[in-house]
């Protein structure tokens, strides 16, 4: 008989967990300055450029992102959340888009983490969020 996995097991598989605590990859047009101040607050971050994938498909950005468990900071509103409803759709899935529009690092910051204190890593899962909500 084979063995059952539990849906809390299928999701420590996927990587999108670090003791529920949201980590960060930021798409390539997200400033220095926001990756620096959310580190400063204790936020585990990647970089396109540290990373070595600027030049990357939007996809292939959020495919990496998923890979090391990490949610994806974008400004991209045109695509993104097109990539979000194309993945979910077909049943594919992703540590979570967070959408943001161009604004002052300090407000950024401040509705990352009123973001962060709401929601965990599990429940960032497939979800798409416009932090302007925040």
């Amino acid at each position: 008989m084979a063995e059952k996995i539990s849906s809390r097991q299928r999701w420590y598989k996927s990587g999108c967990y670090a003791m529920n605590k949201i980590k960060v990859y930021t798409d390539e047009d997200i400033a220095f300055a926001i990756c620096k101040a959310l580190r400063l607050r204790g936020f585990e971050i990647y970089t396109t450029f540290e990373a070595g994938k600027s030049a990357n498909q939007d996809i292939e950005q959020v495919v990496y992102a998923n890979s090391i468990g990490a949610v994806i900071l974008t400004h991209n509103v045109q695509d993104f959340p097109r990539l979000h409803y194309a993945l979910t759709g077909k049943g594919g899935h992703h540590c979570g888009i967070i959408i943001a529009k161009q604004i002052s690092v300090g407000e950024i910051v401040k509705s990352i983490l009123r973001l962060s204190t709401v929601l965990s890593a599990e429940d960032m899962r497939d979800r798409l969020e416009y932090l302007s909500n925040w």
